[in-house]
């Protein structure tokens, strides 16, 4: 689907989300393999396991490092390498590149069961669900393994003016996103697509953050945030 050339510059296709919690979201590193930096307050440290994570924090993976991530809002990541991800206030995180796997569950001390994912060209919206999100400054590509995700009217998100003229219908109505669902955006195109989930390439950083999740080191932290 072809959008109209004025709307590339827009901040991209809207995923259905709430706005987050009330309550400010503290979050912990719960693996750790690699090396990787944290940015908070204007200064960059080296990442270590076991550090708190606040809103406005950036976590940096570099190359060959994973990261895992328990937040108090219910948000779990377990981020692959060369990967950036920003903890923002209302339970909405920025990732700028790189490939994160992420869990969603109504569970913490924060938690609303509503959190946002923005990437550089969209926002994804989730109520308890699991996916993985490849990022880049130029397009995003989400695989739904379990759960749903609605992508709502794009029109009146960017309180533009509706007009069938300038874009595909497709765009004024939700589309809904079920498991083994791939979402391809890169700003001007959205392919949305059926996949063997068994085959998807990104398959195996969901399976081997959820056995990190099982962890005692990522249950510890778990607890310790609520």
């Amino acid at each position: 689907m072809k959008m109209h050339a004025n709307l590339k510059q827009v901040f991209a296709a809207i995923l259905l989300l709430a706005t987050g919690t009330l309550c400010a979201v503290e979050g912990r590193v719960t693996y750790l393999s690699g090396n990787a930096e944290i940015k908070s307050s204007g200064k960059t440290t080296g990442l270590k396991l076991g550090t708190v994570l606040r809103e406005g924090d950036t976590v940096v993976t570099k190359a060959k490092a994973k990261v895992g991530v328990q937040m108090s809002d219910g948000a779990s990541f377990f981020m692959n390498q060369n990967t950036s991800l920003e903890i923002r206030p209302g339970s909405q995180y920025y990732q700028t590149d790189g490939a994160i796997s992420m869990l969603f569950r109504k569970s913490g001390r924060d938690a609303s069961g509503k959190w946002a994912i923005k990437t550089p060209v969209v926002t994804a919206g989730v109520r308890g669900t699991g996916f993985t999100v490849e990022a880049s400054k130029s397009q995003t590509r989400l695989v739904l393994f379990t759960g749903k995700v609605i992508m709502t009217d794009f029109v009146r998100e960017t309180g533009l003016q509706s007009d069938p003229n300038l874009m595909m219908q497709d765009f004024l109505n939700d589309i809904e996103l079920n498991a083994g669902t791939a979402l391809r955006y890169d700003g001007s195109d959205v392919k949305k697509e059926k996949i063997d989930l068994k085959g998807e390439p990104m398959k195996s950083l969901h399976d081997e953050h959820q056995q990190h999740e099982k962890s005692d080191s990522w249950k510890k932290a778990n607890q310790d945030l609520k």
